[in-house]
């Protein structure tokens, strides 16, 4: 019974708390439909609280109006508030230059996260399947990644969860059959014009039918397998990062005392730390800079997006090749106004007993003697509001795919010695009680 799969996938990889507040992406396809329905059915018993989110793309005209009505009408049905909104995509693609299906994607999650934000939301629950991780598998090894690449899609990355992913789409079609429950159907999906779909509706088929019929399950747990490989090597491997990498840097001669699965890793994770938020990087280009360590000073090899990697004086080292801004920090003093010039920004602060959704900060503590507000510094950390644990400012841009070049433009608000809020995003110890600051950014 696919509810205690959900069930046991929930427990086993803690994917939901009691109290939690949860989004569901909602398309209103096969998938979105039974995980909203799975999820409402048992929501008394994980005592969550329930929304969706739909996000209509702007492709399909008549069509995505259809997914859209449908969506909320099949969450109105359940007593769940819905959220809607709607973007261009193929204008956006056209203007950065990249693919309607990773535009569409990073708006989803872009739209999910400013949700969470609002209305402190705890988790974001998509309706990946077996399926959907068996093609992303097959794609990623076509790509040519590495076996974090190889590993699948995980059941929870930061606050996103995925309660399907072990359930095939079979079950999951069956599922809504039983329950009577209606869905729609996106019609690009019939169409081969993605990879994925020539993946879904050729290459799959091919070979279920030709070589293995029960292939999905068979890929899907060896990729479970492969993953807990990884996961144990990647721990030795940042240990080893942590511990011998320092701003980038790295002694090519520690560096070649150590075994390759873990020297590519640390390469690796060296890369990570300069790009901006890539959840994984083809092993070419640490091949390209592992081909350096052999090499005299002075040699180099230039990267994506401006990067280059060089050994000098006997150090591997990767950056950008564009200077950094120079770190700045401004004293804010309550009832007053300050004008940040790297910023482009006015800084207004007052003191509050109410919070408004006006796109101020709003901030409490008990002991606001030293408001600061700069730009990141290296080691910087915090807890996100709505989220758990600490993370390091790094992650967090990470996560949320603020580019590199946008990263020392974003305010760091620092009270005390303590970094208080990211952007709009606030520290949990600072969230907004009864009374505390509102600090107003007003870009010139």
């Amino acid at each position: 019974m696919i509810l205690n799969v959900i069930k046991k996938t929930i427990s086993e990889y803690h994917l939901i708390e009691k109290g939690d507040t949860v989004l569901i992406g909602l398309s209103g396809g096969a998938d979105s439909v039974c995980l909203t329905h799975a999820l409402k059915s048992l929501q008394n018993e994980l005592e969550i609280t329930l929304y969706t989110a739909h996000l209509n793309h702007g492709i399909r005209g008549e069509e995505a109006e259809r997914d859209e009505k449908f969506s909320k009408d099949f969450s109105s049905s359940l007593g769940i508030t819905c959220f809607t909104k709607r973007c261009n995509i193929p204008i956006e693609a056209k203007n950065v230059g990249e693919s309607e299906e990773t535009v569409g994607r990073k708006l989803r999650y872009s739209f999910f996260s400013d949700l969470c934000e609002k209305y402190h939301i705890d988790k974001i629950a998509t309706a990946h399947n077996k399926n959907d991780n068996a093609e992303t598998l097959l794609m990623n090894f076509m790509r040519g990644c590495s076996t974090s690449g190889l590993s699948g899609i995980p059941f929870m990355r930061g606050n996103i969860i995925r309660p399907i992913l072990n359930i095939s789409r079979e079950d999951i079609e069956k599922y809504c059959h039983d329950n009577h429950l209606e869905y729609v159907t996106d019609s690009t999906n019939l169409t081969e014009e993605y990879t994925r779909n020539k993946i879904r509706r050729t290459f799959i088929p091919m070979i279920q039918c030709e070589f293995n019929p029960n292939f999905v399950n068979v890929v899907t747990d060896n990729a479970r397998l492969i993953k807990e490989d990884n996961d144990y090597i990647e721990k030795s491997a940042y240990t080893a990062y942590l511990d011998i990498v320092k701003d980038n840097a790295v002694s090519v001669s520690e560096l070649l005392k150590i075994e390759m699965p873990i020297r590519r890793r640390i390469v690796r994770h060296m890369m990570r730390d300069i790009y901006d938020g890539l959840n994984d990087i083809s092993s070419k280009y640490s091949d390209d800079i592992l081909s350096l360590l052999e090499k005299n000073s002075g040699v180099s090899v230039n990267l994506p997006k401006d990067v280059v990697a060089k050994i000098e004086y006997g150090k591997l080292i990767i950056e950008h090749t564009k200077a950094k801004m120079n770190e700045f920090s401004y004293e804010l003093r309550i009832g007053s106004q300050m004008f940040v010039p790297e910023l482009g920004l006015e800084a207004k602060i007052r003191k509050t007993e109410k919070r408004e959704n006006d796109g101020a900060i709003y901030l409490s503590c008990d002991d606001c003697d030293k408001i600061i507000i700069r730009n990141r510094r290296s080691g910087d950390k915090f807890s996100p509001s709505g989220m758990n644990g600490t993370k390091k400012v790094k992650d967090y841009f990470i996560d949320k795919k603020i580019p590199r070049s946008e990263r020392d433009l974003v305010s760091i608000i620092e009270i005390n010695g303590n970094v208080a809020a990211v952007g709009n995003r606030v520290d949990e110890k600072y969230l907004f009680k009864h009374k505390g600051i509102r600090i107003e950014l007003k870009r010139l």
